[in-house]
């Protein structure tokens, strides 16, 4: 009798494990599926936008002094724009871009990944790597942290890890929100720091000249470097008390977010990421640039880290 019960129990185990493995492939397919709708109607958007852009420049007179800690253009117009927008923002950013996936998949088995800027947490969930995040958004880094993430809150320019500790790091859009060079050095100094010796990492920031490439997604001009670019949160996905402040687009039902934007001349990144690794005190051999290409209508730097710094 007890042979009898063990293996029933152990085909319905097996049955389990069949429903299981389909219901993750039914759900993979209904995340691609949704994935591409999106892209297709991105990509539909950008070929009807006209030359000139809804982004608007940027008074000097708003950009930070170099002596200044968190500007407060970045408080109002990045940290408190993120906190706002958070939950619509994962609902959209849920899929990795494919080369960043690339340069995480090809880290090493088990690898101990930094994503410095971590958003709601669309690279940290791998197979490969353990990866640990930080974003000064604390509404995004409770989204993280409900998907089940290591998460903290924290400025991308003050890290919480120690040096030399991970195998990778990523700077994946956030650069661009960062209002002086002192501070984007700052930021790249800092996902250097943590890379130990022969660790690689990966820097990606929106680019000012967009729309070189087949399929650019979002492909925007801008009329400078330093911009406005608007994000419009539905009226039906927040509370309207809580943006009295904030315009409201009556065609589109929504509430019109000012995002603050440093965009990026070709070669720029690369040059701030070699003055980072100089003001490191460890000569001009601390790191080495790998590659440098356009994607995703960003400027992307992939560099190795050539010893403990």
């Amino acid at each position: 009798m007890a042979d009898r019960w063990a293996r029933c129990l152990r085909q319905v185990n097996g049955l389990i494990k069949v429903v299981e493995k389909q219901s993750r492939k039914v759900h993979t397919a209904i995340h691609d599926s949704a994935r591409e709708k999106i892209l297709q109607a991105e990509k539909k958007n950008s070929r009807k936008r006209t030359k000139t852009s809804e982004s608007k420049p940027v008074h000097p007179n708003s950009l930070p002094s170099p002596t200044s800690k968190t500007p407060e253009i970045e408080k109002k117009h990045v940290q408190n724009l993120y906190n706002a927008i958070a939950d619509s923002w994962d609902r959209t950013r849920y899929k990795g871009w494919p080369r960043v996936d690339e340069f995480i998949d090809g880290l090493p088995k088990h690898s101990l990944l930094a994503d410095l800027g971590c958003g709601n947490g669309k690279y940290m969930g791998r197979k490969n790597a353990v990866v640990i995040g930080c974003d000064i958004s604390e509404r995004l880094v409770e989204i993280c942290r409900r998907k089940g993430f290591e998460a903290q809150v924290s400025d991308a320019l003050r890290a919480p890890y120690r040096s030399n500790s991970f195998d990778g790091a990523i700077s994946i859009a956030v650069l661009h929100h960062l209002s002086s060079k002192k501070r984007r050095i700052q930021a790249l100094g800092e996902v250097i720091r943590v890379i130990k010796g022969g660790g690689h990492g990966l820097v990606y920031a929106w680019a000012l000249d967009q729309g070189k490439c087949e399929g650019d997604v979002g492909a925007r001009q801008f009329p400078s470097q330093d911009v406005y670019v608007p994000f419009h949160l539905r009226a039906d996905y927040t509370d309207p008390a809580k943006h009295p402040d904030i315009e409201f687009n009556s065609e589109k039902k929504s509430f019109v977010f000012q995002r603050y934007c440093h965009v990026y001349k070709e070669g720029e990144i690369e040059s701030l990421l070699l003055e980072a690794a100089r003001g490191m005190g460890s000569g001009d051999d601390l790191i080495s640039v790998q590659e440098t290409y356009y994607d995703m209508s960003n400027w992307c730097v992939r560099f190795q880290k050539l010893r403990d710094s």
